[in-house]
Order: C-alpha cells, then sequence, then structure tokens
C-alpha cells in the first residue's frame, strides 16, 4: 500500500477526546514508539488538523507522555501548509513547521512565507526568520527579518502581527521595530506601524518620517513623534515637533494636518496648529496657526502672527 493512515492505534487512545477526531495522518511508511511517545513519519506525508492541512516528505508526532494524547506534529525538508476558505488560500513554507494539536497553532521556523491568496490572487505575502499562526485567535505574528507586501505597500520590520477575519481578510497589520514602509517613490520609517483596512486608517509612532515624491520629482518631507493618515478622508495629522521641508520652505510645530489632493493623489496643504513658523529664503514668520500650500506655492499666518526679514532676501512667495 502506497500510503498507511497512519492514525490507527495512536488516535485509538484519545478517539473520546473531540479535538483528536479530526487529525488524519497519512505516509508511506511509519514507525511508532510508544515508549517514547513518538511517532516517525516517512515519504509523502500529509496531515490534516481540522481544515489546516501540512504536506512534507517527513514528519515527527510527540504524544503527551501521561494522556498518551498527540500534542505535536513536526514537518521537516521544506513543508508546506495550507488552509482554504472559499476563495481565499493561507499557506505557509518554511524548512520546518510544527503543528500544536492542542492549542491549534501553526508555527514556520527558517526562511517562513506566508500567502493570503483571493481566487489565486496573492492579497498579503509575509517573509520572516520565523511566522506562527494561531487558528483560534486568527493572529499572525512574525519574526526576524520581517518583510510584508500588501497591495501597494512594501514594509520591512523587525516584527508583525496581523489578525485575519473568519473570511481570511486583514483586519489589522501591526509593525514594530525599525519600521520602513514603501510605496512606489513614497518611503515612511517609524519605530511602530499599525494599519486597519475597514478604517483605511493607518499611524506610524517614534521619531517618524515620510518622503513623499511628486510626479515632477518635488519632494515633501514631514518629522514627527507620530502621524495618522486616512484614505477615506485624503488628510494625514501629525504631531510631536513637526518638521515640513518642501523646496525652499521649512515650517514646523506641534501639530499640522496634511491635506491629499485627491487628482494627483499627493499632500498638497498643510496646516500647522499651535505656536509654528515657517522659513524661506532666511526670512521667518510666527503666528498660532500656518496655512501652506505646496502648489501653488503660498501662505497664510493667523493668530499673534511675527515676521522676521533677512536683509539678504524676502520672504518671497
Amino acid at each position: 500500500m502506497r500510503k498507511i493512515l497512519a492514525t490507527f492505534f495512536i488516535l485509538a487512545f484519545t478517539m473520546m477526546q473531540a479535538y483528536c477526531a479530526n487529525v488524519v495522518i497519512e505516509a508511506r511508511k511509519q514507525t511508532i514508539k510508544l515508549d517514547q511517545n513518538k511517532g516517525f513519519f516517512e515519504g509523502d506525508v500529509q496531515v490534516g488538523v481540522g481544515d489546516i492541512k501540512v504536506k512534507s516528505p517527513r514528519a515527527e508526532l510527540d504524544l503527551d507522555p501521561v494522556s498518551k494524547k498527540p500534542s505535536l506534529a513536526t514537518f521537516f525538508d521544506n513543508p508546506y501548509a495550507f488552509q482554504n476558505k472559499e476563495a481565499k488560500k493561507h499557506e505557509i513554507k518554511a524548512d520546518i513547521i510544527k503543528v500544536s494539536l492542542i492549542k491549534k497553532s501553526v508555527l514556520a521556523q527558517g526562511n517562513s512565507q506566508s500567502i493570503i491568496m483571493e481566487n489565486r490572487q496573492p492579497i498579503i505575502t509575509i517573509n520572516a526568520d520565523s511566522q506562527e499562526y494561531d487558528t483560534n485567535t486568527k493572529l499572525m505574528k512574525a519574526q526576524g527579518s520581517v518583510v510584508v507586501r500588501y497591495q501597494d505597500l512594501e514594509t520591512f520590520s523587525d516584527k508583525a502581527n496581523a489578525v485575519i477575519d473568519k473570511s481570511g481578510n486583514i483586519e489589522n497589520l501591526k509593525l514594530i521595530g525599525n519600521v520602513v514602509m514603501k510605496e512606489k517613490a513614497n518611503v515612511v520609517k517609524g519605530s511602530v506601524f499599525e494599519y486597519e483596512p475597514k478604517r483605511g486608517e493607518f499611524q506610524v509612532s517614534g521619531n517618524t518620517s515620510s518622503d513623499v515624491t511628486f510626479e515632477d520629482g518635488t519632494r515633501v518631507y514631514v518629522e514627527a513623534r507620530y502621524q495618522q493618515f486616512n484614505k477615506f478622508t485624503n488628510s494625514l495629522i501629525a504631531g510631536g515637533n513637526v518638521k515640513v521641508k518642501y523646496k525652499d520652505y521649512f515650517a514646523q510645530g506641534p501639530k499640522a494636518q496634511l491635506i491629499v489632493d485627491p487628482k494627483t493623489n499627493k499632500p498638497n496643504t498643510v496646516i500647522f496648529t499651535g505656536r509654528s513658523k515657517i522659513t524661506s529664503q532666511g526670512s521667518t514668520v510666527e503666528a498660532d496657526k500656518i496655512r501652506m500650500t505646496l502648489n501653488p506655492k503660498s501662505f497664510f499666518a493667523d493668530g499673534n502672527v511675527k515676521t522676521s526679514i533677512s536683509q539678504e532676501g524676502s520672504m518671497e512667495l
């Protein structure tokens, strides 16, 4: 027989346990050592744990020494795990995959990659040193050299957490440590990045910076303690020692809102609130509120306005 069902007397000890009734192991060759609480499987190994399927050339099964219940399945030699949800498919690849039969979790170690696809098209791809997926909480944790590709975004970080709903959609994506987010020519950096697709909102915190490039090659550079962007309102809010640089403009203040032009999809208006100042060609204007327009280039200051004009130039707009 090419494949042998390896559940015959391993699961005989635990068939009364509901969580084990849906565990099926297939392999060409098997060795069961109850005195060692171990099972060894070789050749076209396939394991089904609920709706999760795992395939590999070789696997080991650990039994609980007291209850003799299957507790952990370890797959070697570049195994492959997948879960189908209607039109969506979640797959994981790695050097080693460990499936906890009790916790219903999957741990991928070494060159791990997880992909969520819809109608065979990738929605999100995560590469990392290791990844763990909890089928109960729908939480994916990735650690070590994490690279995430989601729609037009490509991100780099030390860690990443992704919450996946019952339909296989991303509810929340959180990146932690040395975060770099790229979208075409635009780059955002920070310590923590969090994205909620349903709200169309992302937030970056911890000494953040945004480098936005226009089609004509000009750039807007923003620094702040945190930045929050909502694609539905096309606005970015920055707070905490905000600094904005555009051409010969340099503006700073406690809080700023960048409004994105829906036609160009680029920020065009910056509104500073709180005592702020703007510098151009050596001259400075301070006010309680400053509205700066990038194209056409202009600004409006309001509230206790103070202007300092350099003798070498003027505030040309």
